[in-house]
């Protein structure tokens, strides 16, 4: 089983038991990164409120959402049908079923009362000491920033083979072999998107402590904490519309969102929740 099965089987199971509100909205924005604006994300908005993203910034393996899929067409869907998008064999498909399972494990986690603590900061709380070494699945430049500015050396596994480089502090490779000499690690949870999560993460197993973070990664975080990370940590979106707007304008998501953090040590699990429900 993967990472995403398991997403969709355990949502499968939460439609079982609570109502799962139809889709609202959706938004698609063009993949094309743009160094004016701070980074895009698609948006699933569920009757009632409930919001997902994912990160739209995936340049070519995302291309030509708008022409295959009209947005007006998910109005009214049933959530779970948008969700099963995330067992598709392209990022494009899985890009729209994981903004669903992000909105669906936001109406979870209201209805069952699951308490989403706010982040401290960018890294969902996660500490470095002096003699950490920091390992990163996915280039986050201000996490980078943040941990170079306290002298703590980083390696960064990327895709992308114009970002390669090696310099004092800073190794970013296509290598995650490298990871192996890092005792903490951030994973971005745009590998849910690209389908390397489950490829990724048998390269931290020795770690001390694995995050995945990011808007992508607002989901139930079961799946992750049973094969070892620690904290998963994703947002809050408080007005979807606006959240659209805003991006459209370049503005991106600060004003209408806020980060939370969910740790294996205290989640209480989103089945177990809904105890009491009808």
């Amino acid at each position: 089983m993967s990472v995403c099965s398991d997403l969709l089987a355990l949502a499968e199971q939460v439609g079982d038991l609570i109502e799962i509100p139809t889709v609202r909205q959706l938004f698609l924005p063009e993949p094309a990164i743009d160094a004016d604006k701070d980074a895009e994300f698609g948006v699933v908005e569920l009757d009632g409120g409930a919001t997902g993203l994912f990160y739209a910034w995936l340049e070519d393996s995302q291309q030509g959402m708008n022409e295959r899929f009209a947005m007006e067409e998910f109005v009214g869907k049933d959530a779970l049908e948008v969700a099963r998008y995330l067992a598709g064999k392209d990022d494009v498909s899985r890009s729209i079923g994981l903004a669903a399972i992000n909105a669906i494990s936001q109406h979870a986690f209201n209805v069952g009362g699951i308490a989403l603590d706010e982040a401290s900061d960018s890294m969902a709380g996660m500490a470095l000491h002096d003699q950490d070494r920091l390992g990163m699945i996915g280039n986050f430049p201000s996490i980078v920033r943040q941990a170079r500015g306290q002298n703590i050396p980083v390696t960064v596994v990327e895709r992308k083979h114009h970002m390669l480089r090696s310099e004092p502090g800073l190794t970013i490779t296509l290598d995650p072999l490298e990871l192996g000499g890092c005792n903490k690690i951030i994973c971005t949870a745009a590998t849910l998107i690209n389908n390397s999560i489950d490829d990724m993460l048998p390269y931290c197993t020795h770690a001390d402590a694995v995050a995945v973070i990011g808007p992508s990664a607002s989901f139930f975080p079961e799946p992750l904490f049973e094969r070892g990370v620690a904290i998963v940590g994703g947002t809050i979106v408080r007005d979807a519309s606006r959240a659209i707007s805003d991006q459209v304008l370049g503005r991106g998501l600060r004003a209408v969102s806020s980060r939370y953090v969910l740790s294996s040590h205290h989640y209480p699990g989103v089945l177990q929740s809904f105890s009491g429900a009808p």
